[in-house]
């Protein structure tokens, strides 16, 4: 720890580029240059021990060309792992990796590693959070040896973004040894700095002055084939095959040397690996993360979160072509040396070429000295009626400020964003709408309080081309973390973190709560690296829900109480594995409980294997069924055959409930016109649900060699769940019972999703995808009256169900893309 300390009094360590005119990049520094070079070394070590000096040299040297820069690593040690990976993914292996702040704005930094295989990794760094979708193109190669392993890195200028003035950049290396669980900087980072943002931590590079930018000019034209066997839609159980031939292109073009243009004309994303299933059975929405190379690369400045990126976002790229394929689209990034970072994006998407869907979004945010900043950002989405589905058209904009405001040495941020929204459909008049969120955080030490406050009112409507949660809400928090003991061991441990946050909930609209929620987690490594956790959540502390009934009012929530316990293995072995295991209980005696877990094994330097899933298991949860309409006449009691609203039923529709009349009593009628006798009422259906669920997936890598790979993927899931002990929900904590509820709602879901993909990376930015790719559904959700009705779903095991998932006609793609690089 006195090493740490003396190091972060003295001023941040400097090394100087020195100038060469050409290097061989082969992995051995025996140029002249090299002997002449300035020598970093000291690194200081962040795991496991943060603050002592790293167990073995490591020394650095930074060479200045015509064309890019040049750095050469040593690495000394006898424990050198060298499995192979894919790139991007720095697997098992020793890394050695460089940060470049080019902008020497102490905010983002361009990340270039490579592992002692030789397997190359790239990303963009900014605050605290890596961006391993941004791609460049560069060389690099490595020498293991029996002493340790050197690296060389040619990075162009052209894959960097600065200004040209600059007589200094801001620069970090780092090495990972995964044999001791060793990761060092030569620049120290300690974890009472580090949440605060990594990069205003970097060491400084001299010798870059008078470095002119290099505009870049990336084509890569595509081209695929590709053939399909799915059901036929005409003649179901038979097989219909289909045959396709494409033509793309990304274009990649830095205009000067602030900004960079991005284009995609009928782009294919046929090799993205598909989603995981899933039962979502509440009220929120699913949100994928985003695997599209044209939408992860360099999208950052995009990042405009509404309610501190938990309730939602300005901008969701999944919603661009989820409803019909992409036509083409573009961006613009950029950032100016005075620290103004600006984006805007525009996408078309639809059928054959025609474009149905259109949508944009603009981003601007200015940093100021002391890692503060303002922000502003727009979207807009327009598209049009299409009868045939039913879509209406419908036009939207949302406009946002987001800010980042430090103070206290920068110990402290107050954040917020506030948020407006206008939509209307079929040229109607609309609803306009208004989100405000702001936080007040401590940024760095050792015990890190925070409190929040967010207020969206109910007209705020952001899913067209963001995502956002939850309406109506005001809502605020308070918690705090702390690492216990300055991040020292604490007996057995070798760090404890702990925190925990409480949240109390009302509706904006009239102030009803909708309860408190309580939660704490900690999380401790042992001095072996096997990891522990301990998670309690404590919810539905009085207030009412209501999202539940789908729009029918709210009902009282019931208290619950759920724990989950995890535990990791040894990081630094080949075989891995995590387990955990939760429960919870509910007030009046609904339970869940689920096992699941994880085991990777590195099985050679070639071969990597996972194979992870989990069991769950709840019953007698009171939960929601359907909304179902009620009709009181002069024969007695009945509901609608199907769910729905009272107008659209007739005589013929109904079906008897055998239920006492009071089960109605205090309800408002219906003022929908009837077509039947009486009175008609329309209420939410409440049951004890019970569920069961089980998914297992299996991952396979195999390394040719760097740049060629093949990926096996696949994941079976079933879920399965029935309603019993109904009741109608009368008033929000008056649940009456339907004790001969003529109708069964139980439901099941079962699937198989595989894929392979072979990847060879035949040239730098030049690939070509052999793909295949596999989907199996059977699904089941009733609605059926209970005379008559075969056995329920529910009665059917997990394994009988994983079973008949392959029996299913499948959906089976096979495609052949190649892609090529054009670059200046």
């Amino acid at each position: 720890m006195l090493a740490l300390l003396l190091a972060l009094l003295l001023p941040p360590p400097t090394v100087t580029a020195a100038p060469a005119e050409s290097v061989v990049i082969d992995g051995v520094l025996d140029e002249a240059a090299w002997a002449g070079a300035e020598p970093a070394s000291g690194f200081v070590q962040f795991e496991p021990t943060e603050g002592v000096p790293a167990s073995n040299a490591t020394t650095v040297r930074v060479l200045r060309t015509p064309t890019g820069l040049v750095i050469g690593a040593r690495m000394d040690g006898t424990q050198i792992r060298t499995p192979l990976s894919r790139r991007d993914d720095g697997g098992e292996a020793d890394q050695f990796v460089v940060a470049i702040d080019s902008y020497d704005d102490d905010r983002t930094a361009y990340l270039f590693g490579v592992t002692a295989a030789g397997v190359q990794f790239d990303g963009i760094v900014e605050g605290n959070d890596d961006d391993d979708s941004w791609d460049a193109v560069w060389t690099s190669s490595v020498r293991v040896d029996a002493t340790g392993w050197t690296a060389e890195l040619s990075i162009p200028y052209s894959q960097l973004r600065f200004s040209g003035t600059s007589r200094s950049w801001g620069i970090n290396f780092q090495r990972v040894s995964p044999a001791t669980g060793e990761e060092s900087f030569w620049a120290p980072i300690t974890r009472a700095e580090a949440s605060g943002g990594l990069v205003r931590l970097f060491g400084q590079l001299d010798g870059v002055d008078g470095l002119t930018p290099r505009p870049v000019l990336q084509v890569v034209p595509y081209t695929l084939t590709g053939a399909s066997r799915r059901e036929s839609e005409t003649v179901p159980g038979t097989a219909a095959t289909g045959f396709e031939g494409n033509l793309g292109a990304d274009l990649k073009l830095g205009l000067g040397s602030a900004m960079i243009l991005d284009a995609t004309v009928n782009p294919d994303f046929g090799q993205v690996e598909a989603d995981p299933a899933e039962l979502n059975l509440g009220t929120f929405e699913t949100i994928f993360q985003e695997r599209r190379p044209f939408f992860t690369e360099g999208t950052q400045i995009f990042d405009l979160t509404v309610g501190g990126g938990r309730d939602g976002a300005l901008l969701y790229t999944r919603r661009i072509g989820g409803a019909s394929p992409i036509i083409a689209a573009t961006k613009l990034t950029g950032r100016t040396p005075g620290g103004l970072s600006f984006g805007a994006l525009a996408a078309a998407t639809g059928d054959d070429f025609a474009p149905s869907r259109t949508y944009a979004a603009a981003r601007v945010k200015q940093e100021f000295a002391g890692q503060s900043y303002i922000g502003a950002g727009l979207t807009a989405y327009a598209a049009q009626s299409d009868p045939a589905d039913g879509v209406p058209s419908a036009r939207s904009l949302a406009a946002a400020g987001d800010w980042g405001l430090r103070f206290a040495d920068e110990r402290w941020i107050f954040e917020g964003s506030a948020a407006g929204t206008a939509r209307s459909e079929d040229g109607g008049d609309g609803a306009v709408g208004a989100a405000l969120y702001t936080g007040l955080d401590r940024t760095q030490g050792y015990f890190l309080p925070g409190f929040g406050l967010r207020l969206y009112s109910d007209d705020f409507r952001l899913n067209d081309v963001g995502r956002f949660r939850q309406t109506d809400v005001a809502q605020l928090r308070g918690g705090a973390r702390q690492l216990w003991n300055q991040g020292e061991p604490v007996g057995p441990f070798r760090r404890i973190n702990s925190g925990g946050f409480v949240t109390q909930t009302w509706t904006l609209s009239d102030g009803a709560s909708q309860g408190l929620s309580v939660f704490t987690f900690n999380n401790a490594e042992f001095q072996g690296f096997q990891e522990i956790g301990l998670n309690v959540r404590a919810g539905g502390l009085g207030g009412v829900n209501v999202r539940e009934t789908r729009g029918l009012g709210p009902v009282r929530n019931l208290r619950e109480l759920g724990v989950n316990l995890s535990y990791e293995s040894d990081s630094r072995q080949r075989v891995r594995f995590e387990v955990g295991v939760e429960g919870g209980v509910e007030e009046g005696g609904g339970r869940e409980v689920g096992v699941g877990g994880e085991v990777e094994w590195t099985a050679s330097d070639r071969v990597a294997l996972s194979l992870g899933g989990g069991v769950s298991s709840g019953d007698g949860r009171r939960a929601w069924a359907s909304n179902e309409s009620f009709f009181a006449t002069d024969a007695g009691l009945f509901v609608g055959a199907i769910a729905g609203e009272p107008g659209g039923f007739a005589d013929t529709d109904l079906v008897a409930l055998d239920a006492d009349p009071a089960v109605l009593a205090g309800l408002v009628p219906s003022t929908d016109p009837l077509q039947v006798s009486g009175q008609a009422f329309y209420a939410p259906v409440f049951g004890a649900r019970d569920t069961r669920q089980v998914d297992l997936t299996a991952r396979a890598q195999v390394i040719f060699g760097p740049g060629v790979s093949l990926q096996l993927y696949g994941q079976v899931f079933a879920a399965r769940g029935q309603y019993r002990d109904f009741s109608l929900l009368a008033a929000e904590d008056d649940l009456r019972p339907l004790l001969a509820f003529p109708k069964r709602l139980d439901f099941s879901l079962a699937s198989f999703t595989g894929n392979a993909v072979f990847r060879w990376e035949y040239r730098p930015g030049s690939t070509l995808f052999v793909v295949w790719s596999q989907g199996r559904e059977d699904s089941l959700f009733e609605e059926t009256l209970r005379q008559g009705a075969g056995p329920s779903p529910f009665e059917t095991g997990s394994v009988r169900q994983l079973g008949d998932t392959f029996d299913a006609f499948p959906d089976d793609v096979v495609l052949v893309k190649l892609n090529y690089l054009l670059m200046r």
